[in-house]
């Protein structure tokens, strides 16, 4: 009797179904017993040999998001922390630190950006389907938020159904203009050519640049690495880079941004293989 056969004589119904339910497909659970953060030597070139390197524009990202949502809506409301990132599995067992700490860095630089105003612009790149704009809005509820948001093609679209006031671009229109406040967050490493991302995102400053929850290192060179979140239920995998620290800020001075304030929030994903551990690291700009 194999494996399945005797599940189905053991559990009731109303358990199979739930099995059914909850178990990953035999490809996915054997990629997924690879490790979730990995150094990859041959850098970016990695995506044109691995089939499974199929980046952020697939349909279990959204499909994840989109099953998380109304639970995700919940924890912006009321008084209680921030502490439940758009890929939280559990919401009772998943109060994340570093993502707290992440949503407190944007909310002072939200305040920054928009002080003595009553209504801020923001251009959020690489904001998935809007999960900033709720934090905005909950944030500063008196202060009108105009918010932009750049992503891949699946994300901004859904992203415009939810928030129709809203604008959501899938390609890079929205750097013709200046904001109040542009945001990268959590995106600028998964550019392969993070320095043109850089100088377009510095061009459409009007206040601030906040680039945060970029990997970074401080001795090594930049290195590329993968991340397998099949835990997530994404069923894909990304590359990304881990910046160095000081050829990063060198570029942004490059591209006339002047550092007010650096933040450290506390995410240190172990990265196998890699030269160095990288660390997530926040940084707000103005343009000189």
């Amino acid at each position: 009797m194999n494996a399945k056969q005797l599940l189905k004589d053991l559990l009731p119904p109303i358990l199979l179904k739930a099995a059914r339910a909850i178990a990953l497909p035999a490809s996915q659970s054997s990629r997924s017993d690879r490790p979730e953060w990995e150094y990859v030597p041959q850098g970016w070139d990695a995506e044109k040999s691995d089939p499974a390197i199929k980046g952020w524009n697939v349909q279990t990202v959204l499909d994840a998001y989109k099953a998380r949502w109304e639970t995700f809506v919940k924890t912006t409301q009321g008084a209680g922390p921030f502490g439940l990132p758009p890929e939280a599995i559990s919401p009772a067992k998943d109060a994340d630190l570093p993502y707290h700490n992440g949503v407190m860095v944007f909310g002072y630089c939200l305040a920054l950006a928009s002080r003595n105003k009553s209504a801020v612009s923001i251009l959020d790149w690489g904001g998935g389907i809007g999960h900033y704009y709720q934090i905005a809005r909950a944030l500063l509820p008196d202060v009108k938020i105009e918010y932009h948001c750049k992503d891949v093609p699946l994300l901004a679209e859904h992203g415009g159904t939810l928030f129709p006031e809203a604008r959501f671009y899938p390609d890079e229109s929205c750097l013709a203009r200046r904001y109040d406040l542009v945001m990268a967050g959590t995106s600028l490493h998964y550019a392969r050519d993070w320095q043109g991302t850089l100088r377009g995102l510095a061009g459409a400053v009007g206040g601030y640049l906040l680039v945060t929850g970029l990997p970074v290192v401080h001795a090594a060179p930049a290195y590329v690495f993968v991340q397998r979140p099949y835990r997530y239920n994404y069923d894909t995998e990304y590359l990304a880079w881990c910046l160095n620290r000081g050829q990063f800020l060198e570029t942004a001075r490059g591209l006339g941004l002047t550092l007010v304030r650096e933040f450290i929030t506390g995410h240190f994903p172990p990265i196998q293989g890699a030269p160095e551990e990288c660390e997530y690291r926040g940084f707000l700009f103005r343009a000189r």
